[in-house]
């Protein structure tokens, strides 16, 4: 990673796949390590990143939102995305959706082939 790694960084939410490449093109090896958290009303995250040795383990469920099964997300559990590894096209759908549950979460994130895969370690429910 870069010498800022471990710096707060304040983003608006549908830049975090740009982000998160460039943050993962700065790592040499394996995955990276930040908390993400709810910044304000207007979209905008707050990311930390810092190193890591830490792996994601293979397998886990995928997640996809496209605009017919929004009318569904009553259904869902966002706890069921914090126990295994998820893989999506999109980090900003993912974290679009799970930080309208929690207010922030900490994760282990790389990309594998077409996807982002990752591993949420922590998170702090909202209120």
């Amino acid at each position: 990673m870069s010498a800022d790694s471990g710096e707060n960084k304040i983003i608006h939410l549908s830049e975090l796949d740009e982000y998160l490449a460039s943050r993962l093109l700065d790592q040499e090896r394996g995955p990276v390590c930040f908390s993400v958290s709810k910044y304000d009303s207007q979209g905008n995250v707050s990311i930390t990143d810092r190193l890591t040795e830490d792996e994601i383990e293979e397998g886990g469920i995928d997640f996809e939102l496209s605009p017919s099964e929004y009318q569904s997300l009553d259904s869902v559990n966002a706890s069921d995305f914090t126990k295994s590894t998820v893989y999506t096209s999109s980090a900003y759908e993912f974290f679009d959706f799970i930080l309208m549950y929690f207010t922030s979460v900490d994760c282990l994130l790389d990309f594998n082939g077409s996807s982002w895969r990752i591993k949420i370690l922590s998170f702090n429910e909202d209120k």
